[in-house]
């Protein structure tokens, strides 16, 4: 079913996904290195090139630079560049540089008057649907606030894009489209600062040619698989089959598989008036496979997170921990509690639990950086603001 009360009325939501955010970020406080190749980096601390790339401009990425790479190989594909520029991730900037767009975003689309109307059709923030994602991208569904007309939405997110620009120096990539996947997917369909729009006419067409790679929530693995059985569109994936898709990848997955290349996407644009998360993440002196050989770690970590927490004086309800491996390589895993939480031994205990069960599964696994991250907060006056995390240690790799 839809989201909106008349079901037989598309839902208008827009993706807005900030162009290549972390150096994007860097080339607004130093203009200089505009037209530069530019890269942000996680440096590990134990050498000087030592580190994954966590984003770069489109510049560096013409030449094969891209998020997970170590900064040695980046350097070796940037080396006919006399002055590449490579920066170490400074998470507080990009943090409230993020928070600032988000709020323009929010308050912008809420109190936009659409042209010929004398005011705007919604007084009540209820029309407007928020739901931030991450640093660089949110969800909006605004189908109450034009009217479910997409011209109007147009309208709206040209206008929006100019703002953003205007007040922040960003550029922004917009999909829209009458759900989130559609609208993801659409969002980087012309990169950067690109705008495209799919009608409810259009959506069978649009998925029919879309590369299955493309569709969010099918990864390499699982692209590498439909590859390897001649499925490389959406139209190939759907005449596959329902049933087809469910023997070869199982029911869930199977089911999203059949549902994104119909376009179908019943998710709803969910309002949240948090979108906070405080992590940490630290360079472990060896590689490990065991979570007993890292119990000091693991302490010193979980108690640094719980102390951004207590001071910040929030409550925590989703524990999640990433493991950057020895290949570069990440995994992320979470957990959510059933209330919300402050207290140090529940999320302890939890992070234990996350790291026991990933590496009892992934015997083979050698961790080389340990992050833990706690998300879906709120504080005593229910008022909350951007992520937080603590100096450079940032978890996120940015695309």
């Amino acid at each position: 079913m839809n989201y909106s009360d008349n079901t037989s009325t598309p839902r208008i939501i827009f993706h807005i996904d900030l162009d290549y955010f972390f150096a994007q970020c860097e080339e607004i406080r130093r203009p200089e290195i505009k037209g530069k190749p530019v890269v942000v980096c996680v440096y590990s601390g134990r050498t000087k090139e030592s580190g994954v790339v966590s984003t770069c401009n489109y510049l560096a990425r013409k030449y094969g630079v891209k998020s997970g790479i170590s900064i040695k190989i980046a350097k070796s594909k940037l080396a006919l560049f006399s002055l590449p520029v490579f920066l170490p991730s400074d998470m507080k900037y990009y943090s409230e540089k993020s928070n600032n767009t988000m709020t323009l975003i929010r308050n912008f689309v809420e109190n936009y008057t659409l042209s010929g109307t004398g005011s705007v059709i919604y007084q009540s923030t209820k029309c407007v649907r928020f739901e931030y994602i991450g640093l660089d991208e949110c969800f909006v569904e605004v189908t109450e606030k034009v009217a479910s007309d997409f011209m109007k939405a147009k309208e709206l997110a040209n206008t929006l894009k100019k703002q953003i620009r205007k007040e922040t120096g960003l550029t922004c990539s917009v999909g829209i489209a009458p759900n989130k996947l559609l609208s993801k997917i659409a969002s980087d369909f012309h990169k950067p600062d690109g705008m495209t729009m799919i009608q409810p006419a259009e959506v069978k067409n649009f998925i029919s040619k879309c590369n299955v790679d493309k569709i969010p929530g099918i990864g390499h693995k699982t692209s590498a698989k439909l590859f390897e059985m001649g499925i490389r569109t959406g139209d190939q994936l759907s005449a596959f089959g329902f049933f087809n898709l469910i023997d070869a990848f199982g029911k869930r997955p199977g089911t999203y598989l059949y549902n994104a290349a119909q376009g179908i996407d019943d998710e709803p644009v969910i309002s949240r008036g948090s979108a906070k998360q405080i992590g940490r993440i630290i360079t472990l002196k060896k590689d490990v496979s065991q979570s007993s050989e890292i119990d000091t770690e693991l302490q010193y970590i979980c108690k640094s997170v719980h102390k951004m927490a207590s001071d910040q004086n929030v409550y925590f309800r989703n524990i999640g921990i990433t493991l950057i491996l020895d290949d570069l390589d990440n995994i992320t895993r979470s957990r959510s509690l059933k209330t919300h939480s402050s207290d140090f031994d529940e999320l302890y205990s939890t992070v234990k639990l996350i790291l026991n069960e990933t590496l009892n599964n992934n015997p083979n696994l050698k961790v080389r950086r340990l992050g833990v991250k706690v998300s879906d907060l709120k504080d005593n006056e229910g008022q909350n603001t951007m992520l937080n995390f603590l100096g450079n240690n940032n978890i996120n790799i940015n695309k």
